[in-house]
């Protein structure tokens, strides 16, 4: 049920590279990705423990829990959103890709796998 939700995901957004659903401890639970590099897997792990530490922060400074996080290198744009307190989804992109239709589609899917998941 992920994978096809994640492959449709990816496929619907111009610059789609790759996406994954992920716990905080860095584990997998389904991906996709239309070639074999960026490795979204690595590229989730390493994200998993910026994320970990911008929750943290944002409880700190009591402005509430992070819901979306969005980083953007020379080569790619990795939108990570929260599902659950366990599981994040990340979509990789091309920089000139279409940033805006790979948010609204993660907005989108994290209730569906929020449904599955809980």
């Amino acid at each position: 049920m992920f994978g096809s939700k994640l492959q449709e995901t990816v496929n619907n957004v111009s610059g789609g590279h790759a996406a994954i659903l992920m716990g905080f401890d860095g584990i997998p639970v389904d991906m996709y990705s239309k070639e074999p590099e960026p490795d979204i897997e690595i590229i989730g792990m390493e994200f998993s423990v910026i994320l970990k530490e911008v929750r943290k922060a944002a409880e700190m400074l009591d402005s509430g829990t992070a819901e979306e996080l969005m980083i953007k290198t020379e080569k790619l744009s990795t939108i990570i959103r929260v599902v659950t307190d366990e599981y994040f989804l990340a979509l990789a992109v091309n920089p000139e890709g279409n940033i805006g239709k790979a948010r609204y589609l993660l907005r989108i899917l994290a209730p569906e796998f929020m449904k599955e998941l809980t």
